[in-house]
């Protein structure tokens, strides 16, 4: 039963609700912020993205479908690692950010292991 890649699949849509709604809220820890409407725009895309991921995690079907949606998140986290490292005003904010991204990968990618299951 692949139990991990569904809570992670539910606390994905959760982030990205969050995200979507409060935009702000996840661009302070990273330090990109700002006042842009462009800026705001960014983090609801990056929002949306999570809760469709995190929908496909939750209810695609053990097997093909929960691992193409594990790998899809799991390149998300990984352009999320970059982006954010990229943009990030310093180097302890860089750190923050690119390893929050690629923890979350690392997880997806343990949830492989049962995703076929």
């Amino acid at each position: 039963m692949p139990v991990l890649s569904r809570l992670l699949g539910v606390s994905t849509i959760a982030f990205g609700a969050l995200e979507f709604a409060k935009p702000d809220l996840w661009a302070k820890p990273t330090g990109i912020t700002g006042p842009s409407p462009a800026m705001r725009t960014w983090h609801q895309t990056l929002g949306a993205r999570d809760i469709a991921s995190g929908l496909a995690m939750t209810l695609a079907p053990a097997g093909p479908a929960l691992r193409a949606a594990t790998l899809f998140r799991i390149v998300s986290d990984s352009t999320d690692a970059l982006a954010f490292g990229l943009n990030a005003p310093d180097a302890r904010l860089k750190a923050k950010a690119v390893g929050a991204a690629l923890g979350f990968a690392a997880l997806n990618a343990l949830s492989l292991r049962w995703a076929g299951r």
